[in-house]
């Protein structure tokens, strides 16, 4: 899914604003601890020696920590709004209004309650959150997504997980027809979710340089961004872990890609022999497919798919077509573009995928909680 940041050409066609938000992430900390019990997922896996792994030393602690990465789904396509007149009043009026059913049918309140449970029951410490979105109609806020779900985990019995958030761009629009009218409010961005056992030191966030020309009159661009997190584990093991979402043509996400790699070079730990000193996890929504154009640059970076070394299932992530989340039947296309990488940990000990078929709600109706499935994926690091 694309984000738009409006230049103010755009602006002053619509009469609204487009801003995109500055700062660094706003660490949101909530407090009590999960008494739910750890159980595990997946099978052991067997410890490999290539460049992104480091031997294991019995004389020192680890930790084993649980990562995962979901794409939660807007529900809607922006893309549609890039490409219309929103000038046009009464053309405004019908796409937005069109947009806003559409929003609803996806049942986005209760989307969230079932990627909740899942997080219950997958017990995860770190999660990559992407198309993290806030939505507002005629002044009124109808969902915001990262504190409903941090919410809905901790009514559920689970964890109070500490949320890093990063939005990216505020988006307000408005449309008239035949005396009636429309504001949609929103903005999405990434965050990352952070159990209360693991320990946040640090956080910050990159903004990619690559921006992608959006061929409108307005010069629009879309604007993706790269969270950091540096935190430290049960057993006081330091790991700095990667949120992203790259964008949706190869080209752009190779090069953003490579940004990611240099930035991640850029705040590295390392020891007095200049050897790396913690492990590096990235997660994220890529938008491309193995071994292919971001893939690899993240590989020729040393850094390892942690589907190939552990995992116990086909690990297929994409996607739902149009984001028909509302049609609990439709098949995903079988696609793996969500991935979590690592480099300079001690061992993968599996790696597989959540939110395989639909949730039902309250009301007995089935939905499919996202377009995405989510990764779960447990590593070592010392």
């Amino acid at each position: 899914m694309q984000r738009s940041t409006m230049n103010p050409g755009m602006r002053a066609s619509m009469g609204r604003a487009g801003a995109i938000l500055a700062g660094i992430c706003l660490v949101l900390l909530a407090a009590s601890a999960c008494s739910k019990h750890d159980a595990d997922f997946g099978s052991n896996g067997p410890v490999f020696t290539n460049d992104a792994f480091v031997p294991y030393d019995p004389s020192k602690p680890a930790d084993t920590l649980r990562f995962g990465t979901l794409n939660m789904s807007i529900g809607f396509p922006v893309s549609q709004l890039l490409f219309t007149d929103m000038s046009d009043t009464a053309v405004a009026y019908v796409v937005l209004d069109s947009l806003f059913k559409r929003y609803q049918r996806t049942l986005p309140t209760e989307r969230i309650k079932g990627m909740a449970a899942t997080l219950i029951d997958s017990n995860m410490d770190v999660v990559g959150l992407q198309e993290v979105m806030s939505f507002s109609k005629d002044g009124v806020k109808v969902n915001d997504f990262l504190s409903e779900l941090v919410a809905d985990i901790k009514a559920a019995g689970g964890p109070a997980y500490q949320a890093i958030s990063c939005p990216l761009n505020d988006t307000v629009l408005a449309g008239r027809k035949d005396g009636k009218s429309i504001s949609i409010a929103f903005h999405e961005g990434d965050a990352i979710l952070v159990h209360p056992r693991v320990q946040i030191l640090d956080s910050a966030r990159f903004l990619y340089f690559s921006l992608l020309p959006i061929p409108t009159n307005a010069g629009t661009k879309t604007q993706r961004a790269l969270q950091y997190a540096k935190l430290k584990g049960p057993h006081n093991i330091v790991w700095q872990v990667y949120n992203t979402h790259l964008e949706v043509f190869e080209d752009y996400s190779s090069s953003q890609a490579l940004e990611l790699r240099r930035l991640v070079d850029s705040v590295k730990i390392q020891d007095a022999a200049k050897r790396d000193g913690a492990p590096q996890i990235v997660l994220g929504d890529f938008n491309v497919d193995p071994n292919t154009n971001a893939h690899n640059v993240m590989q020729e970076g040393g850094f390892e798919d942690t589907f190939d070394t552990a995992s116990v299932d086909p690990g297929f992530t994409c996607c739902v077509a149009a984001s028909a989340l509302w049609a609990p039947d439709t098949t995903f296309s079988n696609r793996r573009i969500d991935f979590v990488f690592g480099r300079h940990m001690v061992k993968v000990v599996d790696h597989m995928v959540a939110l395989k078929g639909p949730i039902v709600t309250g009301s007995g109706v089935k939905v499919l909680a996202t377009d995405h499935r989510m990764i779960m994926t447990r590593i070592v690091g010392q």
